[in-house]
């Protein structure tokens, strides 16, 4: 069993993060490393180094401590997947003799400590016993998963919960509750910190006031502020988005059971990247499940994935293996910009694969735009479009924004901000049209 915390082991971060792993902390990160509150709360905006100090802190548990379970949490697949990743490349770089294992749910240690990340699901939550439990992304975790979550650390003297995420969810939502909590009376039990963008160093302060300039205020609140806001302007509101939220794990084509006779029929959407920062290219998949009480039929996303800076001809390799697993009965591609090419291209290659896949060119402009979102819309208020908990997903979604234009179509997009993309909201509506 491991010894409970000290004011001593926490001051120690600093020296810790400095001399061992070669990442000083910050002003702002330290000061939630060495709060001695058993619950942590960070809301946070972009680039304020959340992902960094969440890393130090695990590893700075696990390697000072014989013994330590650090449970990773995110409603997101591919953060939790990233936050591990931060963790192993410092374990192998700075504490390379002491790394048993690394592999991309585990990092162990020599002296026994172990830092695991597990998907946000009360299956794979319950029956640990945590030293410290890190929520990443945490207002994207559903109230159910952190219920299963919370009493990990009940059996561990010392134990501790560090939970961070941007703004997201309602008044009542566990997170919004938890920080605010800590923000209004903080003490030993629970703290809170609240950190803008502009709280980082690194941050060019100029160019941030730029972006202020040309984004929407909600959505500058929303990413950049780390504040809650009423979503005034947003094309989906967050009463909406969280109705047709549901907590389920979107599954890969790798993790689908193959039995003969057995088939996994979805529509399919798809969005090219120019390649330009960090946008993506984007793949979704759109299935049926059980109807309304009226009959009417009901449409999940079964996955969703974005590559990066990838080349075109390896994604288009990706997406007909995917319909090797799936079967993917129609697929919709964007031709405008760079989607001429691959859209015909896909199209070729999927039938030389002998893929039974009609692939439909799509042209995106700005009428699509509003005839398909008013779709998404329209299935929300139904009850017949179900959400994954995705964070990369339901941030795209809530930054949309509606705009008059002097034709009389509404103009349906993010605004033009530093980080901020639509990929994964256009491959959606891509999969949704092709139903």
């Amino acid at each position: 069993m491991s010894a409970p915390t000290t004011a001593a082991d926490l001051v120690d971060v600093e020296r810790f993060a400095a001399q061992v792993l070669g990442r000083p902390l910050w002003p702002h990160q330290l000061a939630v490393a060495r709060s001695l509150a058993r619950y942590r709360c960070i809301c946070a905006g972009r680039q304020v180094g959340k992902s960094a100090l969440l890393a130090v802190l695990a590893l700075h548990a696990a390697a000072t401590r014989r013994n330590v379970l650090v449970l990773v949490v995110s409603a997101g697949e591919d953060a939790a997947k990233r936050l591990l990743a931060d963790v192993a490349g410092l374990a192998r770089e700075r504490l390379a003799g002491s790394v048993l294992d690394d592999s991309r749910s585990v990092v162990t240690l020599s002296n026994g400590s172990t830092i695991r990340s597990v998907p946000a699901s009360e299956k794979q939550i319950r029956g640990w016993a945590v030293d410290v439990l890190i929520v990443d992304e945490a207002g994207f975790v559903a109230d159910d998963i952190w219920r299963a979550a919370e009493p990990a650390i009940l059996a561990r003297p010392g134990s501790r919960v560090i939970v961070c995420s941007s703004p997201w969810g309602g008044p009542d939502a566990w997170f919004r509750a938890l920080w605010q909590q800590g923000m209004d009376r903080p003490d030993e039990h629970v703290e809170s910190w609240h950190w803008p963008s502009s709280i980082s160093p690194r941050v060019d302060v100029e160019l941030l006031e730029r972006i202020r300039q040309r984004t929407a205020p909600d959505v500058f609140a929303r990413e950049y502020l780390a504040e809650w806001s009423d979503a005034a302007g947003a094309y989906f509101t967050e009463a909406e988005l969280m109705a047709a939220v549901a907590d389920y794990r979107m599954t890969a084509p790798e993790d689908l059971p193959q039995v003969r006779g057995v088939s996994y029929p979805v529509a399919a959407g798809v969005d090219w990247s120019a390649g330009v920062g960090r946008d993506s290219h984007v793949l979704t998949l759109v299935g049926r499940m059980a109807g309304t009480p009226d009959g009417a039929a009901r449409l999940f996303v079964a996955h969703q994935e974005a590559r990066s800076r990838q080349p075109i001809g390896d994604f288009i390799d990706r997406i007909v293996a995917v319909a090797g697993r799936y079967r993917v009965r129609v697929l919709s591609s964007e031709r405008n910009g760079v989607g001429e090419f691959p859209t015909t291209e896909l199209d070729h290659r999927l039938r030389r694969s002998g893929r039974q896949t009609r692939v439909f060119p799509v042209w995106t402009d700005a009428r699509y735009k509003m005839s398909g979102f008013g779709r998404i819309k329209g299935l929300m208020h139904s009850g017949r479009l179900v959400l994954p908990l995705s964070p990369e997903l339901l941030r795209e979604l809530r930054a949309l924004t509606r705009e008059e234009l002097p034709s009389g179509v509404a103009r349906i997009a993010v605004p033009e901000a530093g980080g901020m993309h639509d990929d994964r909201a256009l491959s959606l509506l891509q999969a949704v049209a092709s139903v």
